[in-house]
């Protein structure tokens, strides 16, 4: 057995030793999630023309969690522990000729495939395995680990590390990078920040300069402003970002912009602009926000879904991109019907096509540690759109579009 694979078993059988022992487990958490899904996808879509017009699946998820604080150190190590059966497995495995190829996200591979068959999966990864030392003003942390970076809230061009997708509905956990971190915090309130990602251009490869990412983010204050200003090397390109936050009336503004100037040449400029607020409607409490995003690598409507440009698909693969068009616009708000009761709408629109995405979710806490969560989301757009469904050259008369989705998840914390 390898090192690395000594690593993953010790730390796996150190959280299932707590796990078998929880009330003497000091710093033990367990998040277990349950959830059924279904999706129904347009005739004309790729999920019909492989036979997935109309989707099933239950997935779920144990995260056993156990964190220490030694003097200046902490400990950290995550177990998630998922499953999916039904449709989704099928549907996955049909698509992915149709995919983007994955480059590896993260160096070390901590990830078990325990079993796996046509219509069912079950994998545990080593999500944080992290030891952090820290005193009044330096933070060191190495290890798998996970970082956000930018004010975004549906898009995220300055979150470089593995950012959430704009349609995503579960964000309790950021799936964690094998990373170094530094952070040093000035008297003044002003920070910098670094960090060091390193990747294999291929799995099991050496790490690989032009696959890793280095960065370095230093926030201050300027006055009622706080400014941020990020350089990084990302995976063969330069990256520059600014950002600026601040109060707007009884408002929240964050505007970013970031230029991506790639290996060829070329230079991507993306920005966004949001803004949020807060009111109540009788007795119920009721926040709201607004975003506009301009996505550099994005293309003019009409484009199919095969023979996008290299720098866009680059970035999809990643997990950098999840879109292909250029302005978008995103509202979302949320209505605290009670203590228990929250009804939270969303939409995100293609400026350029007139094609759109639309949903809510509702959540409602069962008990002091125990939440029903529904989601549900719709695609609105005709063929030929981004949300209606980017044509595939290579499949006439077939389109690659998101389906109509509707999901009930229970999540429970111990």
């Amino acid at each position: 057995m390898g090192e690395f694979q000594v690593i993953r078993a010790s730390s796996l059988a150190l959280i299932l030793g707590l796990a078998a022992n929880p009330v003497q487990a000091d710093g033990f958490r367990v998040r277990t999630e349950l959830a059924g899904n279904l999706s129904w996808s347009d005739p004309a879509s790729l999920d019909t023309f492989l036979g997935f017009q109309d989707r099933e699946s239950l997935s779920g998820s144990v995260r056993l969690m156990w964190d220490k604080s030694v003097g200046s150190f902490r400990f950290e190590v995550h177990s998630h522990l998922a499953f999916a059966h039904g449709d989704s497995v099928a549907f996955a495995t049909a698509a992915a000729p149709y995919q983007p190829t994955t480059p590896p996200a993260t160096f070390f591979n901590l990830t078990g495939n325990w079993y796996s068959d046509a219509t069912t999966t079950l994998t545990n990864r080593i999500d944080r395995l992290s030891v952090t030392y820290s005193n009044e003003n330096l933070v060191l942390k190495a290890g798998r680990q996970a970082i956000t970076w930018g004010s975004g809230l549906v898009f995220h061009p300055s979150d470089i590390v593995a950012p959430f997708a704009p349609d995503a509905t579960d964000t309790s956990y950021k799936p964690g990078a094998d990373m170094i971190y530094g952070q040093y915090l000035f008297d003044n309130g002003a920070d910098i920040q670094a960090i060091a990602v390193p990747r294999a251009a291929t799995a099991d490869g050496a790490v690989d300069a032009e696959a890793s990412t280095l960065a370095m983010r230093s926030q201050i204050q300027l006055g009622p402003v706080d400014a941020a200003i990020m350089l990084a090397r990302d995976r063969g390109d330069n990256v520059a970002s600014l950002g600026l936050s601040g109060p707007l009336g009884g408002a929240s503004v964050n505007a970013e912009y970031i230029g991506w100037q790639l290996a060829s040449g070329a230079y991507h400029p993306s920005w966004l602009v949001n803004i949020t607020n807060f009111t109540t409607l009788g007795e119920m409490n009721l926040s709201y926000f607004g975003e506009y995003f301009h996505n550099g690598f994005g293309v003019d409507p009409g484009a199919a879904m095969d023979t996008l440009p290299t720098s866009l698909t680059k970035r999809m693969a990643t997990g950098q991109v999840f879109l292909t068009g250029k302005d978008y616009l995103a509202l979302g708000a949320s209505l605290q019907v009670n203590a228990d009761l929250s009804i939270s709408p969303n939409a995100i629109m293609n400026i350029d096509d007139g094609s759109a995405i639309a949903g809510f979710s509702v959540n409602y806490v069962l008990g002091d540690n125990t939440n029903l969560v529904f989601n549900y989301s719709h695609p609105f757009g005709a063929l030929g759109t981004e949300f209606g469904g980017l044509r595939i050259d290579a499949i006439p008369g077939t389109f690659a579009a998101p389906s109509q989705t509707a999901s009930l998840q229970l999540v429970h914390f111990f």
